[in-house]
């Protein structure tokens, strides 16, 4: 009787496909995981979970060397869930995470832009005043045209000879005016370097002919401009009733904030003036004050008294006032009235 060959088989087929099976899905879930897989040290509850995760893939490598029966499926489903529970935890922090570097970076970044704007402002913040004063005292307008724009790019709108009193339009601009003293002053914030400043002077104009017939022959405007650093006084002009403004000169600020001063030319004023009023230039009116104006902050001055040239003109003045005052009444009174119609 032939003896039968026992041989002793540790790896049949069975444990083959359990092998098999658990390392297949082994590398199923090493493939899910790998798009999700950060270095270590980008943060410290990365770290945490990443140590959790290295944990649990070595108690699913014990649970694959010990299968035998068949509750090992369960136990290596239980941890697959385990698994997938931490990687949706891992995959929301890395989303935070994420979500607070880019606030992060728009923070710094309008951080950033403040601090330019803060540093042009600074730059550009040279602030000075023009000053006029009138002769014989009388309500008179300052007004700086800018060439510049706002941080809208808007630029501020040209002289209005027919306003009164033309209001600011930069913010920090302020104007003040005193008509009984017949001084104004215009105090400008911001004086950009390369910037362009018109000024212009204006008395009121004569609303009737008894205002233009009464009001001085001439009118001496004198002005000047005052820094915290410098002070430049401006040449002298000449108003009347018919042309009751005019273009003083021009500004320019130069890199230091200084500004340096050209007088407009006699060509240059007519040009403003038909540019702005549409009309012809009326003639100039030459100078007959001769006081000149008080300018403040010039320091104390004591007040010229008046030559008897001066006090002249102003009796004829005050006896021209006073005869046209008397022909007006005249022709109130001559004037018939209309009589009373009766009631039926």
């Amino acid at each position: 009787m032939r003896t039968r060959t026992r041989e002793v088989q540790i790896f049949n087929m069975s444990l083959i496909d359990i092998l098999c099976g658990a390392l297949g899905a082994f590398c199923f879930m090493m493939l899910v995981l790998l798009p999700y897989y950060k270095p270590p040290g980008s943060a410290a509850d990365l770290q945490k979970e990443q140590t959790k995760t290295q944990n649990l893939l070595k108690e699913l490598e014990k649970l694959r060397d010990a299968a035998k029966n068949s509750a090992l499926a369960q136990q290596m489903a239980e941890v697959a869930r385990q698994l997938e529970s931490q990687i949706k935890q891992m995959q929301g922090e890395v989303n935070q995470l994420t979500a607070q570097n880019e606030r992060l970076k728009t923070e710094n970044q309008d951080l950033t832009s403040g601090n330019q704007k803060q540093s042009s402002q600074l730059k550009m913040r040279h602030p000075f005043l023009a000053v006029a004063a009138s002769y014989p005292p009388q309500d008179v307008d300052v007004y700086l045209d800018s060439d510049g724009m706002t941080e809208e790019k808007k630029a501020n709108p040209p002289f209005d000879p027919t306003k009164p009193h033309q209001p600011n339009f930069f913010a920090g601009d302020t104007s003040a005016w005193w008509p009984d003293h017949g001084v104004t002053v215009w105090m400008t914030q911001d004086a950009p370097a390369g910037v362009h400043y018109k000024l212009y002077v204006k008395i009121p104009q004569a609303s009737d002919l008894l205002t233009a017939f009464t009001a001085p022959p001439a009118t001496t405007v004198k002005s000047m401009a005052i820094s915290d650093t410098w002070r430049s006084d401006l040449p002298d002009v000449t108003l009347s009733a018919a042309r009751f403004w005019t273009l003083v000169g021009t500004f320019t600020v130069k890199p230091d904030g200084k500004l340096e001063f050209k007088e407009a030319t006699q060509a240059e004023r007519d040009a403003e003036w038909t540019k702005l009023s549409k009309t012809t230039p009326p003639p100039v009116v030459k100078p007959t004050a001769t006081v000149a104006p008080i300018m403040p902050f010039s320091g104390p001055a004591a007040q010229p008294s008046a030559s008897p040239a001066s006090t002249q003109a102003q009796r004829a003045l005050q006896e021209k006032i006073e005869r046209a005052r008397g022909a007006l009444q005249q022709q109130q009174q001559s004037t018939p009235r209309a009589a009373p119609t009766a009631s039926p």
